[in-house]
């Protein structure tokens, strides 16, 4: 499994949120993303819609990195290996500096 640090993401990166509804409407990046709930997320149908060719590295992210760790273990068992997990998550990104929208 992959890590990267949240001050590595941009407006280029493939982000995919996997928190719950509320976690989500209370807080977001700014930058954009993908959000899917971490029980809804289907690796194979996620990868053939935003990175078909699967060039690209998919950063995950939730509140502190534990559920998006989950998620990422999904990805990594269907087969890919293009996938990161954001240190942190959310908390760490608007500690970095990452602007965090904020309801």
């Amino acid at each position: 499994m992959h890590f990267v640090r949240p001050d590595s993401l941009n407006d280029k990166s493939i982000i995919l949120d996997v928190r719950s509804d509320d976690e989500y409407a209370h807080e977001r990046l700014a930058l954009p993303h993908i959000v899917i709930r971490a029980d809804k997320v289907n690796p194979d149908k996620f990868m053939a819609k935003y990175n078909p060719h699967g060039e690209r590295l998919v950063n995950i992210i939730c509140t502190s990195g534990c559920l998006a760790s989950e998620v990422a273990e999904k990805f990594e068992e269907a087969g890919y290996s293009n996938i990161a997990v954001v240190l942190g998550g959310i908390i760490e990104a608007e500690y970095e500096g990452l602007k965090v929208l904020k309801n």
